[in-house]
């Protein structure tokens, strides 16, 4: 998963939504993605007017996995030739994605527009989560 999505969860966009009641899914994400949300937490805090120690606390507690780079450094190089002109902080979370075969969940245009990965939006994970509750 993107930082827009964790950050998104964070402020109580209707991302919380998935780590409350996805269960099933296994939600992973890298190292550098981490590092992101810690970045604009205090950032998004102060612009929301929110508790900066509430939203790291929500965040340690969100169901989350973070996927060592050894598991997807191989694919590191296509990553950035990929998503690297457009932007390279997502090179890792598109090598993973590759090394996982797995789709991203994120609001990233530039992550949604490749044609090489699999993008899926809040709303699209919604309407999942949405029909695995009713059947």
């Amino acid at each position: 998963m993107d930082a827009n999505v964790i950050l998104s969860a964070l402020i109580g966009g209707k991302a919380i939504r998935v780590f409350i009641e996805a269960k099933e899914l296994k939600l992973v994400t890298t190292d550098r993605v981490v590092g992101e949300v810690r970045e604009y937490i205090p950032v998004l805090a102060k612009r929301r007017s929110l508790s900066r120690n509430v939203m790291e606390a929500v965040f340690s507690l969100l169901k989350l996995e973070v996927v060592e780079k050894e598991a997807y450094l191989q694919q590191v190089p296509t990553a950035l030739e990929l998503i690297g002109r457009r932007d390279p902080d997502d090179a890792d979370l598109v090598a993973l994605a590759l090394a996982l075969n797995c789709p991203v969940w994120t609001n990233d245009n530039d992550l949604v527009e490749l044609k090489e990965i699999k993008t899926l939006t809040t709303a699209e994970i919604l309407c999942l989560v949405d029909s695995w509750e009713n059947g």
